[in-house]
């Protein structure tokens, strides 16, 4: 049974449980336990801050979802504390959207100008101090990819990979190899605050329990294997007197006090192997060490050069991050200068195969100014090509072309939706095969190798991905 505490409600109280509540405004008083709350924000808008996201628990066992929005959120903060119990009222209730549901209710509290909310103290009705939306395994690969819920689960931490460990102001991401089942080990991985709050406690003098609750993660399915991801709202227990975790213990027959295994990865792992590209999806899909940067040697031919991203792009001169249009002019939203210098690089993205298996290659500035004995710019001005449609004679000259990539592979890599290599070098193959070329055409491959003429429009269907973007959903609204 969950822990619970007495509230007092005034007899003469206008209140409602929240299976009772009813769409729109209205004179409606609910009174709940604050379980929990955080910051909403878009990603899409360089984080900007939308508002705060808060769960409630009543009486009758049921949790619903509050939205303050930014606007108001200076006016309420100061009241917020988890675990207290409070009264609101003069809310309107709307419904949830079917996305990225944090609570089973249907409907969702929306602060507005008028809205109160104070404290209830004396004794009276009972409320639990917690109640989590758990999903086990087959729950959990039914959602995974679907991003209608960001559920909670119990599980054993077997191991920890990350950089700076004991350092709790570092938000750098962290994987956790996390039981959530008998059989069945999945890659957790912590991003930003949540990866800062867990080296917290990895570093606090109170020994860590294994058996862990994490709340609010976003299941995915990659190469067949389940990945859960922090969201915003994502927290820990490690209480043992929290029920699921005494159930889950019970279940594996495992002590909550079984240490676990923690590997400091700040200087990466060097690794010059050379594999084939199936074999270097199967180490995305399938590696345990999805923390620690590796490098690999991958020889492979050119099918050609997509186009669907460009060949080129504007970089901010300080930081070669790429400049973002804000009406007429251009930005760097690292920088954040009104006076910002633009200068035109390579990013180009090659289609490759190796005979048997193919995959998209990106490959930088650096790398493909030495190539082609030619700044991006200098191209541009020559007229060779544009910045998005026609390809400079140089770029179309690679097709049919053999090198040695080396492969540099980064915790990026292993998010669910990527699809693309970084290329660190690339040399010629001094004896290169005979290689149908995407553009132009070739006669058909011999019957050994593989018909490659329209490869080049399938790898920007399914292996298209931008260098260095962090596609991690977050918390809802």
């Amino acid at each position: 049974m969950a822990s619970i505490d007495f509230v007092a409600i005034p007899a003469a109280a206008n209140y409602v449980t929240f299976d009772d509540l009813r769409l729109g405004r209205s004179s409606q008083e609910i009174v709940g336990r604050l379980l929990r709350f955080w910051d909403a924000k878009n990603i899409k808008k360089d984080g900007e801050f939308m508002g705060i996201v808060l769960l409630l628990l009543d009486e009758k066992n049921s949790v619903i979802h509050g939205f303050i929005p930014a606007v108001r959120a200076s006016q309420y903060r100061q009241q917020l504390r988890e675990g207290l119990i409070v009264k609101l009222t003069d809310f309107e209730v709307g419904r949830c959207t079917n996305l990225y549901k944090i609570t089973d209710h249907p409907f969702v509290i929306r602060f507005l100008h008028g809205t109160t909310i104070s404290d209830v103290s004396d004794v009276g009705r009972s409320i639990a101090k917690e109640k989590f939306m758990l999903r086990k395994l087959d729950h959990l690969q039914a959602l995974a990819n679907t991003n209608l819920e960001l559920p909670d689960v119990v599980g054993h931490i077997r191991f920890v990979q990350g950089s700076n460990l004991r350092d709790a102001s570092s938000t750098q991401r962290l994987v956790v190899r996390f039981q959530i089942d008998s059989s069945v080990t999945v890659s957790l991985s912590l991003w930003d605050d949540a990866a800062a709050t867990f080296r917290a406690h990895l570093s606090s003098e109170n020994k860590l329990s294994s058996v862990m609750l994490v709340t609010t993660v976003n299941p995915k399915l990659f190469g067949g294997n389940l990945f859960l991801n922090s969201t915003p709202a994502t927290k820990f227990y490690f209480d043992p007197k929290i029920e699921a975790i005494q159930e889950f213990t019970k279940s594996l027959s495992i002590e909550a006090a079984t240490p676990f295994g923690q590997a400091e990865t700040s200087e990466g792992v060097q690794k010059k192997e050379r594999l084939s590209i199936k074999e270097l999806h199967d180490y995305l899909s399938q590696s345990k060490d999805q923390i620690q940067e590796a490098e690999f040697l991958c020889k492979a031919t050119i099918v050609g050069v997509l186009q669907r991203n460009g060949w080129s792009y504007v970089s901010c001169a300080g930081c070669s991050r790429k400049l973002e249009k804000s009406g007429h002019a251009l930005r760097c939203n690292k920088c954040v200068s009104p006076d910002v210098t633009g200068v035109v690089r390579y990013r180009v993205e090659l289609a490759v195969h190796d005979g048997v298996d193919g995959a998209t290659f990106v490959v930088f500035d650096t790398e493909m100014t030495k190539l082609t004995s030619k700044p991006a710019a200098t191209l541009l001005l020559e007229g060779e090509g544009d910045e998005h449609n026609e390809l400079p004679s140089c770029l179309k000259s690679l097709a049919g072309k053999e090198f040695i990539f080396q492969i540099k592979v980064t915790p990026f890599n292993f998010t669910p939706k990527h699809r693309t290599f970084t290329v660190s070098t690339m040399t010629p193959e001094s004896t290169p095969q005979d290689f149908p070329q995407v553009n132009p055409p070739m006669p058909p491959p011999p019957p050994q190798q593989p018909d490659t003429t329209n490869m080049k429009e399938e790898w920007a269907t399914n292996h298209n991905g931008n260098e260095g973007e962090n596609k991690r959903k977050r918390a809802p609204e």
